[in-house]
């Protein structure tokens, strides 16, 4: 079975090499290579730049997106806030099943 394994995993990676190295117009490893050949180096540049700046600032965006999304898909009954009560009651039913309700205190 290990065999199969890695016979199926070189395959892939030979298609890979090949799908590559068959169309180079595919494989851009990022706008200074693309336009390394043509007199666009400014462009080039300027474009990486940009989508440097930009990326990290959309994944944030989506990351909060999601959360909030994820929030306010919960009905309106889980969203409620426990009093204080509550809290305490469900810290001593886990406590009586060996459940941690706090991490560690380390001095």
């Amino acid at each position: 079975m290990h065999g199969l394994k890695a016979t199926s995993a070189q395959a892939i990676h030979t298609l890979a090499i090949l799908l590559v190295l068959g169309a180079p117009s595919w494989a851009w490893a990022c706008p200074t290579c693309k336009d390394g050949l043509s007199d666009n180096y400014v462009s080039a540049y300027a474009f990486s730049i940009l989508f440097m700046m930009i990326v990290p600032y959309v994944l944030l965006v989506s990351f909060f997106a999601y959360i909030v999304v994820c929030r306010l898909r919960k009905p309106a009954a889980e969203r409620k806030e426990l009093s204080a009560d509550e809290l305490t009651q469900i810290a001593l039913k886990k406590a009586k099943q060996g459940i941690p309700t706090q991490p560690p205190a380390f001095d």
